[in-house]
């Protein structure tokens, strides 16, 4: 839990951005000597200037610098702040001069520059064409494996592409429920279910491997903004660098792998599996920046993570908190460490980790938590200079989802069909291969469904809430049957 301190200090610095987004200069029909003031109050705040693409400028001092980021410090009207800033929202920084005791130089004449009554309507203009950040929206909603799958997105990635878009930005919102007596079921926090991050292979290699190769002039910038993604979903936004929070935002759903295997074998096979499986998924989170150990704290119960704050930054480390600045994340689930069935189904447990909105945004994982599109825009400087490009990615996602659930009714069709054929009994040999050769014929074109268009839509968990055998068994037994009919006699 945050202190109170730390609640304060998050305020205040949220208050000192805020009063440093409105700008250091003077109102509209201010006095010479009220310029003149704020003018004072700019130059007050530190020698250097960062320019924003959005327009803004901050005054203060550039405490260190890396080829993508800027710690800033300044002060506001009073309000000191320190932050960092990426580097792709920034214009230009301008490096003011210091006297030599390190004071800053209030002589400069830029800095005592009153803006005049002119200068509103100038603001308002539109900013031009030619500096335009062109993005592209993709919604993906719906089962994963199923309405979220490889296929819809690498369309919609090249449509995005072709459109030659600046900024790709990727909304995900996984459904995270069970067919249960025939009605969608919610799945609670503690269901897992570590191996689907396999089929969320598929879809990471998109951005790994496709992008890299397919956007070779000009890499586009991509952010996740992360509503739900449990199970397989997890690994999806991990691999990008930028990613957002909505309030209700989760990652997790891989706390499994310490009992996947059960007790069945010898352990030490069993743990070699469990972690060439962590390795795998481990992996796409260094793809994106991320530290692997948020990984191995979503998936294994025994593994304990914990954070401080060091220079306003959350530092990760293994074992329990020792002092007041330090915060548990997961225990060791063991004895009295073992989560409640309450606290596992509310999602409150700590025996597995399930990032969420405020403890992604402590710990860096996310930029920001966002409500709305337009918030989203905001957060990624792009409100003011954004142009949304119109492509196909809707369309692209609403004609998978169309053939992925008529795909499904065929199967559920075909395999009430498949019940109906009945082969008779001795008597009647030229009626029971009629009804062989139509069970071969039904379990053919279920097979090539599951092997067609839309066949890695349709997942194992859905096969098997629905008694649809998958094209391994269909195959298996379409040759059972070519055996009983070569064994039958007339």
């Amino acid at each position: 839990m945050r202190t109170l301190a730390q609640n304060g200090r998050t305020w205040l610095m949220a208050a000192a951005a805020l009063i440093a987004a409105c700008g250091s200069f003077a109102p509209l029909g201010s006095s010479p000597a009220q310029a003149q003031q704020a003018a004072k109050v700019a130059v007050e705040e530190g020698p250097d200037t960062l320019i924003f693409a959005d327009g803004r400028t901050l005054r203060g001092t550039v405490v260190s610098e890396t080829a993508t980021n800027v710690k800033f410090k300044g002060s506001v009207n009073g309000l000191s702040f320190e932050t960092d800033y990426d580097k792709k929202s920034i214009l230009k920084i301008v490096k003011g001069e210091r006297k030599a005791d390190g004071k800053v130089d209030t002589t400069k004449p830029e800095a005592a520059k009153p803006m005049t009554p002119a200068t509103p309507a100038k603001a308002e203009t539109p900013p031009a064409m030619d500096g335009a950040k062109r993005y592209y929206w993709i919604d993906l909603e719906g089962n994963f494996g199923e309405e979220i799958s490889q296929t819809p997105l690498r369309e919609a990635m090249e449509d995005a592409r072709k459109n030659n878009v600046d900024t790709v930005i990727i909304a995900l919102n996984s459904e995270w429920s069970r067919m249960k007596w025939g009605n969608s079921e919610k799945l609670s926090d503690d269901t897992a279910s570590f191996d689907e991050m396999f089929r969320g292979e598929k879809l990471c290699e998109i951005f790994t491997d496709d992008v890299p190769k397919n956007w070779k002039d000009k890499k586009p910038r991509i952010a996740f903004w992360v509503k739900q993604a449990m199970g397989g979903a997890a690994l999806l936004p991990m691999v990008c660098p930028e990613m957002y929070f909505a309030p209700e935002g989760r990652i997790g759903g891989l706390g499994n792998l310490s009992t996947i295997f059960g007790n069945t074998g010898d352990d030490v096979v069993r743990e070699k599996q469990r972690s060439l499986r962590l390795a795998h998924a481990e992996g796409w989170a260094i793809a994106g920046g991320y530290d692997p150990r948020l990984i191995r704290a979503m998936a294994r119960i025994e593994y304990v993570l914990s954070y401080r704050m060091v220079d306003g930054r959350a530092e990760l480390f293994e074992g329990y908190p020792t002092t007041g600045n330090e915060f548990l994340l997961t225990d060791d689930g063991k004895d009295a460490n073992a989560d409640s069935q309450v606290a596992r189904v509310s999602g409150e447990g700590n025996d597995v980790l399930t990032l969420k909105a405020d403890t992604a945004l402590a710990l860096g994982v996310s930029k920001k938590t966002i409500s709305t599109p337009e918030e989203m825009l905001s957060a990624m400087g792009l409100d003011r200079v954004g142009v949304k490009v119109e492509g196909k990615s809707k369309k692209i996602m609403k004609d998978w989802a169309g053939g992925i659930e008529s795909s499904k009714r065929r199967l559920k069709k075909l395999l009430a069909d498949y019940g109906e054929v009945r082969v008779k009994d001795p008597g009647d040999y030229q009626a029971r291969s009629a009804a062989r050769g139509s069970r071969i014929k039904i379990l053919t074109e279920m097979k090539s469904i599951l092997i067609g268009q839309y066949g890695e839509g349709i997942s194992q968990r859905w096969l098997q809430e629905n008694g649809i055998p998958d094209e391994v068994s269909i195959g298996t037994r379409i040759e059972s049957i070519k055996i009983e009919q070569l064994k039958d006699r007339k």
